[in-house]
């Protein structure tokens, strides 16, 4: 049967790219586990940081969750033969929870399935990050010793397309026009314009370099 995507929750949002991902990004950092969102929020949503957990807080990454519980998705599901509600069926929480697996049927344990795609579903796990954060806090003078990114794997077109491609029940090959003219299903600079949070602090760093 084929996974119901974040494509498929909500007739009118369905119509807007997301860029909601899988759990899987192209290359997580190795040894690095979940910590939620919560804890990202800590450090990412300052004023000099451009608050980027409050701009994942209003796209519909926040909401993915509820997305399945719509009567869209309902009707959906229901298409496709799914004998339980999308908001639990795994073929869906796979793209809807980040870092669930639907082969134990569970999200990392620091995931709350509410939270649906949030920062580590495109970022990948964050402990490690965290842990380097942490250090730089409390250890100003020996920042030259750390680089912050180490951990943080870049997100990339493939990682999108884990749930953004035909699979998904309301795929469209033509609801993008790209740069050429040509159609496409997904275009990933235009999903990543819908979902943009950059950090002024770093805009500015990277001028003066």
């Amino acid at each position: 049967m084929k996974s119901l995507k974040v494509g498929a929750a909500i007739a009118v949002a369905l119509s807007v790219a997301l860029g909601l991902m899988s759990g899987a990004r192209a290359a997580d950092a190795p040894g690095a586990q979940y910590v939620g969102n919560t804890t990202c929020k800590v450090c990412h949503n300052t004023p000099d940081t451009g608050e980027q957990w409050n701009k994942w807080k209003a796209v519909k990454h926040a909401t993915a969750l509820e997305a399945l519980k719509s009567d869209a998705a309902l009707k959906i599901a229901k298409d496709k033969g799914l004998t339980v509600p999308p908001s639990e069926a795994p073929e869906c929480l796979k793209c809807h929870v980040t870092g669930y697996d639907p082969a134990t049927k569970k999200a990392p344990a620091k995931i709350k399935l509410d939270d649906g795609v949030q920062c580590e579903s495109c970022h990948g796990p964050a402990s490690l990050h965290v842990k380097d954060g942490q250090f730089l806090k409390f250890n100003p003078d020996k920042a030259s010793t750390i680089d912050i990114k180490a951990h943080q794997p870049p997100v990339t077109e493939d990682a999108c397309k884990k749930c953004h491609n035909e699979e998904s029940p309301t795929w469209n090959p033509e609801k993008y026009t790209k740069a050429d003219g040509t159609k496409a299903g997904f275009d990933f600079e235009e999903a990543k314009k819908i979902i943009a949070h950059p950090n002024p602090k770093k805009a500015a760093e990277a001028g003066k370099s």
